[in-house]
């Protein structure tokens, strides 16, 4: 078991699931809703603890329902939530998200609490990750956490732009999507995994890649975190990356069959019994 450790955001997802999106200036019926436990960071969390880490959350939430309904969720999955504040008065980040039949989505973060998250402090950690829905100064901390740890430091810069691109970087390994990595050509890490769907993953430089499984999509909302908080905690109990990257998508592909974010994401055991019986794409 490695030590992970999460520098992100905290928020209560509401899922309408319907027949399609709306396009702009239009309204379309939907036919079911999801309240759920979520932010980029929470889901990172729980993916990794799913697979086996010591994880530790730092963060901020607000002192209402969606927060204590965030922290219940993390907590029954043996998170380390010591390091998220809990501010009073202001409320937890939300995310508004709707979905299609063909499991694509379209998110609104309404940061909340999380724009008030404060820099991390070293805990020992063998890894690092954080994203984009929490204030730079955090970041910036989540990268000297690392350094102080001699963990290796993991960055996903999503949503585009919401870090500076100079600060992105100076991390030893960052997480995009192809949209990400089109949008910060040229400002990433030396390393790089381009995360693709249903085509798999790639790493650069080198180019190697790593298939998906074969899966039917119900819901996407979130499967980068799968992958992310399951790659750092493949790499934190000393992983060599293929392995690490094939358990990663592996628990991403399992996701998408599933609604929610955390709701979604698998354990351990059911991501190895996939690996092990499911054909790739």
């Amino acid at each position: 078991m490695g030590k992970v450790a999460v520098c992100g955001s905290i928020t209560a997802d509401i899922l309408g699931y319907g027949a399609r999106l709306p396009r702009p200036g239009e309204s379309v019926l939907g036919r079911r809703v999801l309240v759920a436990p979520g932010g980029k960071g929470a889901n990172q969390a729980v993916a990794a603890a799913r697979m086996g880490a010591s994880v530790r959350l730092v963060g901020a939430r607000g002192d209402d329902a969606n927060g204590e309904m965030c922290a219940a969720a993390l907590a029954r999955d043996g998170i380390d939530l010591a390091a998220v504040v809990v501010r009073a008065g202001v409320p937890t980040g939300v995310a508004l998200i709707c979905v299609d039949d063909a499991g694509d989505n379209q998110v609104m973060a309404l940061l909340g609490a999380n724009a008030l998250a404060a820099p991390p402090s070293p805990c020992g950690a063998a890894v690092w990750l954080c994203q984009g829905e929490i204030p730079n100064e955090a970041v910036l901390g989540t990268l000297a956490a690392a350094r102080a740890d001699g963990a290796l430091a993991i960055v996903n810069p999503s949503p585009i732009h919401a870090i500076d691109a100079d600060l992105v970087a100076r991390f030893d390994l960052a997480i995009v999507n192809e949209m990400e990595h089109e949008a910060l050509a040229g400002r990433l890490p030396p390393r790089v995994i381009v995360t693709r769907g249903a085509r798999g993953a790639v790493l650069l430089p080198s180019g190697e890649e790593v298939p998906a499984i074969v899966a039917r999509a119900v819901d996407t909302t979130g499967a980068g975190d799968a992958f992310a908080g399951a790659l750092a905690a493949g790499l934190a109990e000393g992983m060599a990356m293929p392995a690490a990257l094939r358990l990663a998508t592996v628990a991403a592909g399992l996701s998408v069959e599933r609604e929610g974010c955390q709701p979604s994401y698998p354990s351990r055991a059911e991501v190895e019994r996939r690996a092990a019986g499911d054909s790739v794409v």
